[in-house]
Order: structure tokens, then C-alpha cells, then sequence
């Protein structure tokens, strides 16, 4: 079953705009020109206006897909993207279009609107709308999913961030130490004390034990003291 083919209830607006077509005339007075009624008959519905932007910011000469037009709309109804769009928000405004509002609009002479393969496009008449449509926001020019950091690479590139620093720092504590025992068995060694090599080894490896063991529980450790009071004094700032 295509989607043209789906039936589902109607929204109070979609309700209203049907009701207000019945009573308005559609037929256009001339082929050049749009009387006051057809202008207003076509911009009384947001949806239609919708359309007239889409097919004025649309790039090429060839015509649009209904579907496209379809989507961005409701994207832009439900303050979503056209990735995040859900079936049923699909349809709705999908069946209106293919319904009632695009045949109106072929009706009235502002667009060519081929329904079997669901193409659309713009007629001169179209641009005598284009200074009604400025409030209009762009439906082309939307950003899309991909183009939008995702709260959870933002994240990681903190917690990356986060990661590199506290290995700089441990990396110099590592080296300070490294230092201070190399200083002290040269300090021992040139005052000729008598203290056993094995007492000397034992010290350093001690405290490069105690070093490795403290690197090893920051690591595993959400976040540090420290680094949370850090995030905190930034956050004041």
C-alpha cells in the first residue's frame, strides 16, 4: 500500500483548513494574473506557503519531489530533522499535500503538479507570492543530523581532553621521581656512605611502586577530587 494510499485522522488545523477550501473558490480568474482571492486563498494555509518556499529556495530547473516538500515541512512542524522524522509525521503531511493542497494549487494555476510521479513545480504565477514568504523560515537550509555535533561526541572529545592532561601529569611525576632516586644514589655514592645496594633498590622501587599504584587508581576512578573542583571553579567562571 503506498503511503498516498494510508488514511489517518485528521489534526484540528488540518480539519479547519479542509472546511475553509470547501468554501473558497480555487479557480484562478485569469492565466496571467492572480485575483485577491486566489493570493489570499493560497497563503491562508501555512502549508501551502510552505510549499511556494520550498519551491523558490529549490536549486535547478528541475521539478521538486512532493516527498522532499513533504518532509522538510513536517521537519520543520515538529522542530526536528528530516533524519529524526518518524513514519506517522511522515503521512500526515504527505497525505495532505497529495490530498488537497497540492491539487489546489495546480488548480489555481501556481504550480504544475504531476500526481502520478509526484513531481512539482513552480509556475510564474508563483512569484507573485515570493514577497509574502520572507517570514517563512528556509526549509533548505536547515541542519541536518550530520552536520550537528551529537551531545556524545562533544563528550568525548572532553573526556579525551581530559585523559591527555592527566597523562602529561603523571608522565612528570613519573620523571620527577625518576630524578630524585638517580640524585640520591649519586649523592650516597660520592660520600662514600656505606649503605647496601639492595636497601637503595628497595626504596626506589618502592616509590615507583607507590607512583604506579596511584596512577593506576585515578585511572579507574570516575574523576578525580581535584578534577571536579576544577569543573566547578570553571563552571563559577
Amino acid at each position: 500500500m503506498s503511503i498516498a494510499e494510508t488514511t489517518s485522522e485528521p489534526t484540528a488545523t488540518e480539519a479547519e483548513e479542509s472546511a475553509t477550501d470547501e468554501s473558497s473558490s480555487t479557480d484562478s480568474q485569469s492565466d496571467d494574473e492572480l485575483t485577491r482571492d486566489d493570493l489570499f486563498h493560497v497563503l491562508q494555509c501555512r502549508r501551502r506557503r510552505l510549499v511556494l518556499k520550498y519551491l523558490h529556495e529549490h536549486p535547478g530547473d528541475d521539478p521538486a519531489d512532493m516527498s522532499d516538500i513533504a518532509e522538510h515541512i513536517a521537519a520543520l512542524e515538529h522542530d526536528t530533522t528530516v533524519d529524526s522524522l518518524r513514519s506517522k509525521q511522515r503521512q500526515r503531511v504527505y497525505i495532505a499535500l497529495y490530498q488537497s493542497h497540492l491539487p489546489k494549487m495546480d488548480d489555481a494555476g501556481v504550480i504544475d503538479y504531476n500526481q502520478d510521479r509526484g513531481l512539482v513545480e513552480a509556475t510564474a504565477l508563483a512569484n507573485s507570492f515570493n514577497k509574502y514568504l520572507d517570514e517563512e523560515p528556509s526549509l533548505l537550509s536547515a541542519p541536518t543530523a550530520e552536520s550537528t555535533p551529537s551531545a556524545e561526541s562533544i563528550t568525548e572529545h572532553g573526556r579525551t581532553g581530559s585523559h591527555t592532561s592527566a597523562g602529561e601529569r603523571w608522565s612528570g611525576r613519573y620523571l620527577g621521581t625518576a630524578c630524585v632516586a638517580l640524585l640520591a644514589v649519586g649523592g650516597l655514592a660520592l660520600s662514600e656512605a656505606t649503605v647496601s645496594g639492595v636497601a637503595v633498590a628497595l626504596v626506589v622501587s618502592v616509590v615507583f611502586v607507590a607512583l604506579a599504584a596511584s596512577h593506576r587508581l585515578s585511572l579507574s576512578a570516575p574523576q578525580s577530587l581535584a578534577d571536579r573542583l576544577r569543573a566547578a571553579l570553571d563552571t563559577e567562571r
